[in-house]
């Protein structure tokens, strides 16, 4: 595989020398013109060197001779119709429709055009299951058997959809990492165009493989070439894509652009083609340059094999020379260098040969991060969510309290207060990862607490003092509801409310708000006695729980009385003047017991009633 590049302009035969006041490899751009060393007309270098006057086994090898039209040579103004047949000899090679652009109709903006020969080129959508050829009988100069040729041309990679072409420099039009195996079929019976498939032509009677060329696309123009020895005498040929096409030839859909963003539309992968120079092997002197590895792999090394009496060599990237690297082999990632366009160009008897190849520019997508909520108090549950699609996968979340996760989504709980970052890893399917990092920010606990005084209180002394001063948190607001309390509702830390002179149990609520917007709401209830009644209740369990173990008054206000408690057949089997310690049930069976309270006071009420005991 041999391979170029250049994306300053047309082929020519320039000394390596100063030119006007450009230094060609010194990074610097000396004529102050905005471009830098290769980059600078100044600087033309031949990607291949023939003799004096050769000329390509294909005739109209760069499309520019058109047939005439009615009203001057043929013109295409679109994909429709097959515009290709405009250039002379040239054919749409298949049932799939293969393009033709000329700078006098059509020119898509974003393509790169012109091309680099001319003001013509040929394009062809390629994917597993769609492919398009451009063609051309060459019976008149036909090659033959067991000779060694070369065919070298420009290629740049695009995307296309039914609405857009998508171009431009660094592979940024190209959304497909993968190598590209552009391949040049013949055979030697020749058949009319088009052939009527949509698939691969090497699948159809009498094509055969001549050769092929693989090569990273860019969307500036590369230059690529193969050397191949027919089996047979060729009178027809084709070029396109081979029938072992990778699968990342596909048409594709949400698209991440070079900037990282999504484009939500379907593509195709797209090239187009220039400058066909078909000659004797001999006849062509190459520098070629090969790429192995990715540049998320961190193992990329670009190597160029130039001529043997070449000398000077040096290596540029984007057409700026990387100062002291002038040997054949460049590693790139172990001098931090990333994707982009690499050219070593020589001096070769005088003249100046530079080779080139595309080292793909990885597609990070920024990482879609949802977290709710992102402030609150604590203990806060966050929602967390990894919503980059595409190609991606989740590596890792943090979430900045030494804990973290490598679902998709999820919930994490803070249970202290702080500023957290969160930062969410993906990686991508070409082995590249990004971070993003938000922030989530928890405030103190908040807790509200009620305090009544007194409380039980009787239908004698019905106000009671509220108080949320035992909360805790940082309090900047309080708001009561008292119900049917009097004032009804306050906004004060502290209250005094007045309850109806009846007994009952009377709910209170209180909501405090911090300072970071936090809110906690807490009940309570104020119990509101009879001083003229001592209640009982009607069931007890006495079994160590901590809870209703013994059977007392209800809201106890120390009222002297005497308790007794008889069995079902009338004995006393309890009584004690301790009401406030009431009776355990100890020593009797459960069941249900009669019980009297006699008060001391004979204004209040004598009470009786039955009280079951359960373990």
């Amino acid at each position: 595989m041999m391979m170029f590049r250049s994306s300053w302009g047309l082929l020519a035969m320039m000394p390596s020398v100063l030119m006007a006041q450009e230094i060609c490899n010194n990074g610097v751009d000396d004529d102050a013109n905005g471009l830098i060393d290769l980059n600078d007309p100044a600087c033309a270098c031949s990607a291949v060197i023939t003799p004096p006057g050769q000329e390509s086994y294909i005739a109209n090898h760069s499309f520019e001779e058109r047939l005439p039209g009615n009203s001057g040579p043929c013109c295409p103004y679109g994909f429709s119709p097959p515009w290709l047949d405009c250039a002379d000899g040239w054919h749409q090679a298949t049932a799939a429709t293969s393009d033709y652009y000329h700078m006098c109709g059509f020119a898509p903006p974003s393509f790169p055009l012109p091309p680099p020969d001319g003001e013509a080129a040929v394009g062809f959508i390629s994917t597993t299951d769609y492919m398009e050829y451009v063609g051309r009988h060459i019976f008149d100069n036909p090659l033959l058997a067991g000779t060694e040729y070369t065919l070298s041309l420009w290629t740049a990679g695009l995307s296309i959809s039914a609405t857009n072409y998508l171009g431009n420099v660094h592979n940024r039009g190209v959304f497909y990492e993968g190598i590209y195996p552009l391949t040049l079929w013949g055979r030697t019976n020749v058949v009319p165009f088009p052939v009527g498939t949509l698939g691969c032509i090497g699948n159809e009677p009498g094509w055969v493989e001549l050769g092929r060329v693989n090569f990273q696309p860019d969307s500036d123009w590369l230059h690529v070439s193969m050397t191949f020895t027919p089996p047979q005498e060729i009178k027809q040929i084709m070029i396109g894509a081979p029938c072992d096409l990778p699968a990342t030839y596909t048409s594709f859909f949400d698209v991440i652009d070079s900037a990282g963003f999504t484009i939500p539309m379907s593509f195709y992968p797209y090239t187009l083609v220039d400058d066909l120079r078909l000659t004797l092997a001999s006849d062509q002197v190459l520098t070629p340059v090969t790429s192995t590895g990715r540049v998320c792999d961190g193992n990329v090394v670009v190597t160029a094999t130039p001529p043997a009496d070449a000398t000077n060599h040096q290596w540029y990237l984007d057409g700026v020379a990387l100062a002291g690297q002038t040997s054949t082999t460049l590693n790139v990632s172990a001098l931090g260098l990333g994707g982009g366009l690499y050219t070593m160009t020589s001096d070769y008897l005088g003249e100046c040969l530079m080779g080139n190849t595309s080292v793909w520019t990885p597609r990070i997508p920024t990482p879609g991060i949802v977290l709710e909520p992102r402030t609150g108090c604590a203990p806060l549950a966050v929602s967390y969510a990894d919503t980059t699609g595409g190609s991606t996968s989740t590596v890792a979340w943090t979430f900045g309290d030494g804990s973290g996760s490598t679902d998709t989504l999820g919930v994490h709980t803070y249970t202290a207060p702080g500023t957290y970052p969160v930062t969410l890893s993906i990686r991508t399917d070409e082995g590249c990862t990004r971070d993003t990092t938000v922030t989530v920010v928890v405030s103190g606990h908040l807790q509200g607490a009620i305090t009544a005084t007194p409380n039980p209180t009787d239908v004698e002394h019905p106000t009671v003092s509220l108080s949320g001063s035992t909360s805790t948190g940082d309090i900047i607001a309080w708001w009561w509801d008292l119900g049917v309390a009097t004032p009804g509702t306050a906004s004060t830390m502290e209250v005094p409310a007045t309850f109806p002179a009846e007994m009952g149990d009377y709910p209170v609520l209180l909501v405090v708000t911090s300072s970071s917007g936090c809110v906690d709401t807490v009940r309570s209830v104020v119990h509101v006695y009879d001083r003229g009644r001592i209640s009982m209740p009607n069931v007890f369990s006495p079994n160590g729980d901590g809870h209703n173990d013994r059977f007392v008054p209800l809201d106890y206000t120390g009222e002297p009385a005497l308790l007794a408690v008889y069995n079902r057949w009338g004995q006393e089997v309890y009584s004690t003047r301790a009401l406030a310690q009431g009776w355990d049930g100890a020593g009797l069976p459960d069941g249900t017991y009669y019980f009297v309270v006699t008060p001391d006071d004979p204004k209040v009420e004598e009470q009786t009633g039955h009280v079951t005991l359960v373990r």
